[in-house]
């Protein structure tokens, strides 16, 4: 049984945004050394990015795919701010935020750079969604 919104298959459904190689997003898992829900590990094995919707005014990037992506953006935070491990970079950044998916509660974060990464470093930062599904079914409007 998927943990997907029911209607993400036919919002997605062009051949472009279809995984082609699963592998890449198990060892881009590795590689980051996190657990990730079976929602986001079920979205990333079955869809590429990186995807654009107007409701979040967020690009949603992609595990691996193009320069710009969650592992790479990942590694720059972790480096760069100090951020812990089960953090993980969803998005590119909008006006100074970015989207951040804590892996251990799984629930998703607005993070503004200017207060909000030391609130989220702090578990001060209140989550814009509960879960990772809950996201998805607001990001793709589903």
């Amino acid at each position: 049984m998927s943990n997907l919104p029911l209607k993400l298959e036919g919002i997605l459904e062009e051949d472009t945004y279809k995984r082609q190689n699963k592998t890449e997003v198990h060892e881009a898992l590795i590689r980051l050394d996190v657990v990730v829900s079976d929602t986001f590990r079920e979205f990333y094995n079955k869809y590429m990015g990186p995807f654009w919707e107007e409701v979040v005014p967020f690009e949603l990037l992609d595990i691996v795919e193009e320069k710009n992506n969650i592992e790479s953006y990942t590694f720059i935070s972790r480096r760069e701010h100090g951020w812990p491990k089960q953090y993980l970079v969803l998005s590119e950044m909008s006006t100074n935020a970015v989207l951040v998916l804590d892996t251990v509660t799984d629930k998703v974060y607005k993070v503004n750079f200017e207060v909000g990464d030391d609130l989220l470093i702090q578990g001060q930062l209140k989550e814009s969604w509960l879960t990772f599904q809950d996201f998805l079914k607001d990001y793709f409007n589903c």
